[in-house]
């Protein structure tokens, strides 16, 4: 009888851990599935210019050595861009807040393309 209760116990703990799992992630934070429209690059770009370019430099020109060359950022590695941009990182501050999901979702259409280059 108890190993029933310690197999059902754990049971329930590992499906409440998959539940958690799939509902703490926040589907307005991830990428939009498919490839990127150019619409969505060239607001990404507005975005960019408006909100990143002081750091990581116009059109993502930069040397590296003060902020990210985001032209090397991993192109699947959608979630770190999104955790990054949400929390901060390093020195660079926190967005959350500041922008929207939509305007992140534009970013990375613009960063993941490299621009609109890779499209």
């Amino acid at each position: 009888m108890m190993r029933g209760r310690q197999f059902l116990l754990v049971c329930l703990a590992a499906t409440s851990a998959a539940v958690n799992a799939q509902t703490s992630t926040d589907p307005a934070l991830t990428p939009v599935p498919g490839p990127p429209t150019q619409a969505l690059v060239d607001k990404g770009r507005t975005q960019f210019e408006r909100t990143c370019a002081q750091c990581h430099g116009r059109n993502m020109v930069n040397s590296g050595t003060t902020s990210y060359d985001l032209r090397r950022f991993p192109t699947d590695e959608s979630e770190r861009f999104f955790n990054s941009v949400t929390n901060g990182k390093n020195n660079m501050p926190s967005f959350k807040g500041a922008l929207d999901p939509g305007a992140i979702q534009w970013l990375w259409a613009y960063v993941s393309t490299r621009g609109g280059k890779e499209m």
